[in-house]
């Protein structure tokens, strides 16, 4: 009864979360700033072609930017990055290497995408557009709700053992160990397909900007120059979601340092059957199904 009950709480707060956020006016500002960098973009590169000086210099600042407001978006997997970082005993480092890692892949697969679209079998700037919008962001946003459900999954299979070793310790009361987990012991973003999964949920849609940049670059012959403008993007979105790792991380440094070992039991797999639903939600939520 306690386990079903802690769970319900967790999805609760989790849907309570979900429905009182609000970033229209945050994605508001951010459509708006992006608008501004794209046509800073789009002169530099220009300047690029003319030889322009300060040219490069002036891309590579402005993708830069843009791809750090850019990832105040929808998409990107901030969330599944914070999610990461509440829900599991991921290090500091380890989740800020992926978020690295998951936006420099994003940009190199923007990069295949269409320098492969347009040299290997010739489509349309409208061709690859549509590619990167009707399939490649609906697949993404289906692997992050995965990963999502998987961390519910996980709380609620942690909660089970939970019980079963607060039971023992109740009925045995020994000292000889300890029946809760530690940080070190919880579910963590260890293995390689576990940090697999989650750099490829994030990276296999490529950033609508990269897009814009590349095609542009493609036809004036700036390919390197812009591969290299992309790669910056890339950097950008991953100061904004190390940001949001190291923020996560500290809150969740902060719950474990309120509770005591007993109710860490209980505490880490509500905080991942939480972060679960919320990723989930979110993930629906882009793909349409819940409005």
């Amino acid at each position: 009864m306690r386990l079903l009950i802690i769970a319900c709480l967790a999805v609760l707060v989790a849907v309570s979360l979900y429905l009182a956020a609000d970033f229209s006016r945050l994605a508001e500002w951010a459509a708006n700033a992006q608008r501004g960098f794209q046509n800073q973009m789009a002169t530099a590169i220009r300047g690029l072609r003319t030889g322009e000086p300060g040219a490069y210099a002036a891309l590579l600042s402005a993708t830069l930017a843009y791809g750090f407001v850019h990832a105040l978006g929808p998409g990107h997997g901030k969330y599944l990055v914070g999610g990461v970082g509440l829900g599991t005993s991921v290090t500091t480092r380890r989740l800020i290497g992926l978020a690295i890692s998951s936006s420099l892949a994003q940009a190199i697969w923007a990069i295949l995408l269409v320098y492969g679209g347009f040299y290997v079998i010739e489509v349309s700037a409208h061709q690859v557009q549509a590619a990167a919008e009707e399939a490649l962001a609906p697949a993404s946003y289906v692997a992050i709700a995965c990963i999502g459900l998987t961390l519910v999954w996980r709380g609620v299979r942690s909660l089970q053992n939970a019980s079963k070793s607060g039971h023992e310790t109740v009925s045995s009361n020994c000292g000889c160990h300890s029946h809760a987990p530690t940080i070190d012991e919880a579910a963590q973003v260890k293995s390689l397909r576990d940090a697999t999964a989650l750099v490829l949920s994030i990276a296999i849609r490529p950033c609508t900007g990269a897009i814009f940049l590349l095609v542009i670059a493609w036809q004036m012959d700036l390919r390197l120059p812009g591969a290299t403008a992309v790669l910056a993007m890339g950097l950008g979105t991953a100061m904004l979601t190390s940001l949001v790792a190291m923020s996560s991380i500290a809150a969740r440094g902060a719950v474990f340092a309120s509770t005591n070992v007993y109710r860490l039991n209980f505490a880490f797999p509500a905080i991942q059957i939480c972060t679960g639903t919320l990723i989930a939600l979110t993930s629906f939520s882009l793909l349409g199904l819940l409005t």
